[in-house]
């Protein structure tokens, strides 16, 4: 048994450990989103950025600044990384050492707003197209026994997501079972690719 004074004792050492804890600012040398490196590395293996610049074409009169292709690789990769609305952009700018592993500088989010108003339904048709280049790109970097599995069957799956929304107005929202207020997006997948999930990054290490 322990006598009174040991105890008090004991208490006494915990509270001086206890001072030590120092709370600060984090450490703009570190990210929460080191995954990020792998996304740069499919970006220029797959030259993703580049295939939706030229799918979407210009969506500015002066070409200085964020392209319509860069846009979109930087709302993916802040929707990869947890990001749920346009401000997120916002907090991936202020992750320093996280700007240093993106594929592209991440827009602001009053930026990125005033670029995505200007696209048209040909721009939207063009992310299509530039999909389809990334696809053949990666397609054409895989064994060639693998390549022709693929090319033989081509499944689509389809499946639907509900993305959450605030505004009144926005265009084709309904409420869902629990009472949201939402945006069904219907998303198509290649099948066959995905079960061969390791084949994207087979080609990125075959690059090296």
């Amino acid at each position: 048994m322990a006598t009174v004074r040991e105890v008090r004792a004991v208490g006494k050492h915990r509270r001086r450990r206890a001072r030590r804890v120092r709370v600060g600012r984090p450490d703009g040398q570190l990210t929460a989103a080191a995954g990020l490196e792998a996304l740069r590395e499919l970006d220029r293996v797959l030259g993703v950025t580049g295939a939706l610049e030229a799918g979407i074409g210009a969506v500015k009169e002066r070409r200085r600044g964020l392209g319509g292709g860069a846009l979109v690789m930087a709302m993916a990769s802040c929707q990869l990384t947890g990001g749920d609305f346009l401000v997120s952009l916002n907090r991936r700018r202020a992750d320093v050492a996280g700007q240093l592993l993106e594929p592209v500088p991440t827009p602001a989010a009053t930026t990125a707003a005033g670029i995505a108003k200007r696209f048209t339904d040909t721009h939207l048709a063009g992310i299509e197209a530039a999909i389809g280049k990334v696809n053949t790109t990666m397609v054409g970097l895989v064994p060639a026994v693998r390549r022709s599995t693929l090319l033989k069957v081509a499944t689509i799956d389809g499946d639907a997501t509900d993305v959450e929304v605030y505004g009144r107005a926005k265009e084709r929202v309904e409420y869902n079972d629990t009472g949201q207020r939402n945006l069904r997006a219907h998303i198509a997948f290649w099948a066959e690719a995905l079960l061969g999930s390791g084949l994207t990054a087979w080609a990125v290490g075959r690059r090296h």
